[in-house]
């Protein structure tokens, strides 16, 4: 049994062989490390442009021309030397997760508490209105707090045109 799924595993790794296609990918590099960041034809990119760094555009890649350095986007064609920043949105989305979940537990512990005092004509204890009032403040700077990634084109970071087509020889 353990030899028809090795077989099975190797006659799907050679069917799919033939399947894989060649790319070409917008690569963001760091300096003096093997981080990178890929985008491939039909990703969304947002970035800012030389002219005005602070103001980002998302737009989808349509194509990419290595040989001169423009990437096709679909309603411009962008050098690569006017990018300033390129910015990853939802890089920050599990503070916003677990930020709302302090929010959440911060205003159910809160109506509990309340409704502990009315019911038990009781004043509530210090450390309710401590949990409470930490969760909201850890809540509040974890969701609002934490901003997306943004890396800018420099010393540090720079960016790059791969082609990883496989072209025929030419004989």
């Amino acid at each position: 049994m353990t030899g028809c799924r090795i077989l099975l595993f190797v006659l799907g790794m050679c069917i799919s062989c033939g399947t894989v296609q060649a790319q070409k990918i917008l690569q963001i590099e760091k300096a003096n490390s093997l981080k990178t960041w890929r985008f491939h034809v039909g990703d969304e990119l947002t970035f800012s442009d030389v002219g005005a760094p602070d103001q980002f555009y998302t737009r989808m890649i349509v194509d990419l021309f290595p040989e001169i350095g423009i990437i096709q986007l679909t309603d411009v064609a962008l050098h690569l030397d006017s990018i300033a920043v390129i910015a990853f949105p939802g890089s920050n989305n599990w503070a916003k997760g677990l930020g709302n979940t302090l929010l959440t537990f911060a205003s159910v512990w809160t109506l509990y508490s309340l409704l502990d005092s009315v019911i038990n004509s009781r004043e509530p204890a210090p450390f309710q209105y401590y949990a409470g009032g930490g969760a909201w403040v850890g809540g509040a700077a974890l969701r609002w707090g934490i901003p997306e990634t943004k890396k800018s084109m420099g010393k540090r970071y720079r960016v790059r045109l791969l082609d990883l087509t496989f072209y025929p020889s030419q004989q």
